[in-house]
């Protein structure tokens, strides 16, 4: 196992390179479609999250080391201690904390006046209709979380380990929403760092990263559901 700050930097890095090229590529692919590539957009969305899912296996594998199947097992094991209605409070404590925040932001951008920060992805481009809609529940709601948390708030974390609770929490918080910035819009990278401080908080609270895929499940799937609703 190499766990250090320069590790967990250089993991970053690979996964933001290697994020990149795949996003370039399955974007050059929907380009050759043509005029009709807005409908497989969906299934280009599945593709990549599995994709970067599997890079994260790939970079925790050979940059940490370890070996993933166990990682992974050891990683989402509740101590024996754990009370889980206590953990499943906060699960919706901070579900509904990072949603707030979220909305907060985009309400006071738009009373300001500054709806250029407001994002404006349509996520009902990238979700499947109809009985497909699975694979994107599936991809989002399950892959996604999972393989971030596992990277963001377990294996930086632990490379991380020689800064305190709070640095390591800040510093993968900031990372995580630097990974999310896409066209650094300022409200996504903003609320995104929140959801993730609040993210690393709970993990160190349980030693689990199994609250935090909760969490993280959860708001993909609202976001799925509102759009189904919306559309």
């Amino acid at each position: 196992m190499i766990m250090s700050i320069k590790n967990g930097i250089l993991s970053s890095m690979c996964l933001a390179s290697g994020g990149i090229v795949l996003i370039a590529v399955l974007g050059f692919a929907l380009r050759l479609v043509g005029e009709d590539s807005e409908r497989f957009v969906p299934g280009i969305t599945v593709i990549s999250t599995v994709g970067l899912a599997c890079l994260v296996g790939i970079i925790i594998y050979w940059l940490g080391k370890l070996e993933i199947s166990k990682f992974i097992i050891d990683e989402v094991q509740l101590g024996t201690t754990v009370s889980y209605s206590k953990m499943m409070g906060y699960v919706a404590g901070g579900l509904v904390l990072s949603i707030f925040v979220s909305t907060a932001m985009v309400w006071s951008a738009s009373q300001l006046g500054a709806e250029f920060l407001i994002p404006t992805v349509e996520y009902s481009n990238v979700i499947f209709d109809g009985p497909l809609i699975l694979l994107s529940i599936i991809s989002l709601a399950i892959v996604v979380p999972i393989s971030e948390e596992i990277f963001f708030r377990s294996y930086l974390s632990k490379n991380f380990y020689e800064l305190g609770i709070t640095s390591r929490i800040v510093l993968t918080a900031a990372i995580f929403a630097l990974f999310h910035a896409g066209q650094l819009e300022v409200i996504v990278i903003a609320s995104t760092f929140v959801t993730g401080t609040i993210l690393g908080y709970v993990y160190h609270k349980f030693n689990s990263v199994t609250p935090c895929i909760l969490i993280h499940a959860g708001q993909n799937l609202l976001v799925i559901c509102i759009t189904v609703i919306l559309n």
